[in-house]
């Protein structure tokens, strides 16, 4: 079943192509009359020097009748004057086939039959014009060849009358006309249904679509654009997103699309009819073929619901880890008293247990945390405190805090020199947290026995700091998903070392809010480098 919109829209395009097989049906009338207007007295006035033929009966009468249906045939409805117009193809194009064979232009009006049936109906139609075309021309043929037909008149004495010439040039002119006119007539239908596809493919997406001219009018919408934009959807009334401050024209997708900008943006909300909806835009400029921006495509979707999920997803993860990490670090500090004799000294069974009990509980706190962190950094929440830092006592402190957890997996830890005049520009907190995400994946993700080392380079205005493991490195299929949130690599799970998949995600963006990037390199069955890149700072 057609939904309303589809049958409107299906009916749209039916009206459009019978308008335009209307319009070329009535040129093609008025083109044959124009013909038996001029090419009945030509023929009247051919029979003094050739003879009157009976074909010359045949076209006198279909041209008194084109004339008459010159003037009443645009009152037909489509289907009987289709019809008919292509019964005068036939009725000028046979008599003249079988009166002088091959000679006559009779047999390019049985082919502009085919072609024209195809425009008007379909390629059926076409198909069994063409095979009666070529039934009637190999009859032709047949009775040429086996003398049941000949030409009535000397050709010689038809050729050198000039009525026959003038005649011939006329109606073979028209016949040219009928060619263009087909072919004027199919481009239109086709492009007519090419906009009616285009159309129904734009009008049933849920986002809205606007193409905005040069002159900063719209060149086109579609439905959805309608709905959440309006009724003149190219300035629609737009903030930003959680102000009353009005979204700065310039920065609108389709005005930043028309200066040749590809633009995204999540901060828009647009108001109609006094709701607002949270949008998220696309810009995308627009080319002719000559390669010159002519117009701007800006699509819009609402994610108002999105966004309120997230924000109850949000509320709900922040409330949960809050409430979680308060006894935890309540459990977690009664363990570490606990084992640290402080009621007592337990036996070696129940310390077991004790200490069991205490790394699981460090470990939900870190997992906590590491929620917590991503959570500020996907609505933007996390502080920062920068200042002048100076490397080398930072590095030392984070090798000394990652010498016992790399003691447990049986690796140990080594800081290349560092000179004493490196400083950057940097939270020291944030950067310690980076450098224990890094130092721990690698001692954790090493064979034992091996070495992790941390080394700094200057590089110009930047400094590198590496951190290498010898492990079995990162599969290729898991390093473009590396630094997405929640994603640990099949190496992990066969290790069994555990792991949020948090800590790379937190590190990058801590990493680029200090105006730096996290970068790394692997290879197989030999061990993985990071590399942290940050603009230094002077001493």
């Amino acid at each position: 079943m057609l939904s309303q919109s589809q049958s409107t829209s299906t009916t749209e395009l039916q009206r459009q192509l019978s308008a335009i097989r209307h319009k070329f049906t009535d040129s093609l009338w008025r083109s044959f009359a124009l013909i038996a207007l001029i090419g009945v007295p030509l023929s009247v006035v051919r029979s003094f020097n050739t003879g009157w033929l009976p074909v010359y009966t045949v076209h006198a009468v279909v041209g008194l009748a084109l004339v008459i249906g010159a003037f009443v045939c645009h009152k037909m409805p489509l289907h009987p004057k289709g019809v008919l117009l292509i019964l005068v193809f036939w009725l000028i194009g046979l008599p003249g086939a079988l009166t002088f064979g091959f000679a006559s232009p009779g047999v390019w009006w049985l082919v502009l039959s085919c072609v024209v049936g195809y425009v008007l109906y379909n390629a059926k139609v076409a198909m069994a014009l063409a095979f009666a075309t070529l039934v009637s021309l190999i009859g032709t043929a047949m009775g040429f060849m086996l003398g049941y037909l000949q030409i009535p008149v000397s050709v010689t004495r038809y050729m050198a009358d000039p009525a026959s010439w003038a005649t011939y040039l006329i109606v073979n002119f028209i016949a040219f006309f009928v060619v263009v006119r087909t072919f004027i007539t199919y481009t239109e239908s086709l492009q007519a249904t090419t906009q009616h596809q285009f159309r129904q493919w734009i009008d049933d997406l849920p986002m809205g679509v606007v193409v905005m001219g040069k002159d900063q009018k719209p060149y086109y919408n579609n439905k959805a654009a309608e709905e959440l934009l309006g009724p003149a959807p190219a300035q629609p009334l737009a903030f930003v997103a959680g102000t009353d401050q009005i979204y700065p024209a310039e920065q609108m997708p389709a005005t930043k699309a028309l200066a040749g900008e590809t633009c995204q943006a999540e901060d828009i909300e647009i108001e109609r009819d006094g709701i607002r909806r949270q949008m998220q835009a696309w810009g995308r400029p627009g080319y002719n073929e000559h390669g010159e921006l002519t117009f701007g495509i800006a699509v819009y979707e609402d994610i108002s619901a999105r966004k309120q999920l997230d924000l109850l997803k949000n509320r709900f993860v922040s409330t949960v880890s809050h409430e979680l990490r308060t006894p935890l670090t309540s459990i977690h500090g009664a363990l570490r008293l606990i084992l640290g004799d402080a009621l007592g000294e337990p036996t070696p069974k129940i310390r077991a247990m004790l200490e069991l009990a205490e790394q699981n509980s460090q470990r939900l706190i870190r997992l906590i945390n590491d929620i917590l962190d991503i959570q500020k950094i996907e609505a933007g929440q996390m502080s920062f405190q920068f200042s002048k830092v100076q490397l080398a006592p930072l590095l030392h402190n984070a090798v000394d805090q990652m010498a016992s957890y790399a003691q447990q997996h049986k690796v140990s830890i080594v800081l290349g020199p560092v000179a004493e005049e490196l400083w950057v520009w940097a939270d020291s907190n944030r950067l310690m947290q980076v450098l224990a995400n890094l130092l721990s994946n690698a001692a954790k993700f090493s064979f034992a026995d091996s070495v992790v080392q941390l080394q700094v380079q200057q590089q110009g205005q930047r400094v590198r700091i590496t951190i290498s493991d010898q492990g079995p490195g990162i599969d290729e299929a898991f390093k473009t998903l590396i630094f997405r949130p929640f994603s640990q690599s099949d190496t992990s799970d066969v290790r069994n070392v555990g792991g949020t998949g948090l800590g790379l995600s937190i590190s990058k963006s801590i990493v680029e809010k200090h105006g730096g990037t996290l970068t790394f390199d692997s290879t197989a069955g030999v061990g993985s480098n990071f590399y942290i890149d940050l603009p230094g700072a002077e001493s």
